[in-house]
């Protein structure tokens, strides 16, 4: 079993290594000429951004190519899911596969400025995440079938979500800012899933960001914010080190992994 993963702050990672099987991380392999995989089971995990797939994910989605006897795709998020999973399957299908199971993964909601994350820690015990687990390794192993299905009010909230806050904008890192914290350690680019972090003098952020908000939970001085940000709490999936992020999506080989 294969599955293709894009994690930020550790939820889908931590999520695909309890299902196991070998792990394949989307950003390292996304500007790959060959994306042709094969294998008896293939699965591929992502967080959900703004009640859609995120855009990094959608490339993949349109650029490979999935040939097994089941295929399934898992979202995790935080507070509303969308039509996402409908949106997954319709990328898939015009790439010429399809996912036979989809499913979502209720976990802690990171993203700023909507959430202050000292609040949404306290929430985490009762989303019942290692249940959700559980089930879908069930799922999988018995190749459930579940078709991608969107209510009326998930339509909307994707609706809602791309055409009122559009994360998927290349200047969206236009909203961070970097305090005298910083020290220029080069943790924020390591975590980069698209090499849009250079230091120099200063930490620049560039014009292709994946709006992954991964540089600003891995700071270890907390020092790269979001404008009108609630909290200065960070989150990183207490089941996932920051050596792993780095390895899932650090762009630059001369960045070492610590």
């Amino acid at each position: 079993m294969k599955i293709f993963y894009f994690t930020a702050t550790g939820n889908s990672l931590a999520v695909a290594k309890k299902i196991g099987g070998e792990l394949i991380s989307i950003p390292q392999v996304m500007n790959d000429e060959n994306l042709n995989y094969k294998d008896d089971i293939i699965g591929v995990i992502f967080p959900i951004y703004g009640c859609t797939v995120p855009k990094i994910v959608k490339r993949f989605l349109k650029k490979v190519k999935l040939e097994a006897d089941y295929i399934f795709a898992i979202g995790t998020y935080g507070m509303t899911k969308g039509k996402t999973m409908e949106t997954a399957q319709k990328l898939a299908l015009e790439s010429g596969y399809r996912f036979d199971y989809v499913n979502e993964v209720l976990m802690l909601d990171n993203c700023q400025p909507q959430f202050d994350i000292a609040e949404e820690k306290k929430k985490l015990q009762g989303k019942k995440v290692d249940e959700s687990i559980a089930k879908i390794i069930k799922d999988v192993k018995q190749q459930k079938k579940v078709t991608a299905k969107s209510r009326f009010s998930d339509k909307a909230a994707t609706w809602f979500c791309e055409n009122v806050f559009n994360i998927e904008k290349d200047d969206y890192a236009k909203n961070y800012s970097v305090d005298d914290n910083c020290i220029k350690c080069g943790t924020c680019a390591k975590v980069c899933p698209t090499a849009n972090i250079k230091i120099t003098n200063n930490v620049e952020f560039l014009e292709h960001c994946a709006c992954c908000q991964a540089c600003i939970h891995a700071c270890p001085q907390h020092a790269i914010h979001f404008k009108r940000e609630r909290s200065t709490e960070r989150w990183r999936n207490y089941d996932v080190k920051l050596s792993e992020i780095i390895l899932a999506n650090n762009q630059n080989s001369n960045n070492e992994v610590h």
